[in-house]
């Protein structure tokens, strides 16, 4: 586990990626529940929908957020840990 967050910021991609994207689909899909809902209005059955789109998108930003804060202090990490920006093939007269 060290070795891919220690190395890599490709996790805390993928988690604000997710995010965004969960974030979007929720809206797409309340989007289409509601007119859904307006055009078919006596015929669309009453259940958990819209509880069950307000959380997918509220953990879609909260995901996204946390993806943001994993990336700052991904930028920090990197700073702190001074590495070279190259890998030095040979040094010579040093």
């Amino acid at each position: 586990m060290l070795g891919i967050v220690s190395h890599s910021k490709v996790p805390i991609r993928i988690a604000a990626f997710a995010g965004f994207t969960l974030g979007a689909i929720s809206v797409v899909v309340a989007s289409v529940f509601l007119m859904l809902k307006l055009f078919y209005w006596d015929s669309f059955p009453m259940g958990v929908a819209p509880v069950v789109i307000g959380l997918f998108f509220l953990f879609g930003i909260q995901l996204l957020f946390i993806g943001i804060l994993g990336e700052y202090i991904g930028s920090i990490h990197g700073y702190v840990q001074r590495r070279p920006v190259v890998v030095e093939k040979e040094r010579i007269n040093f």
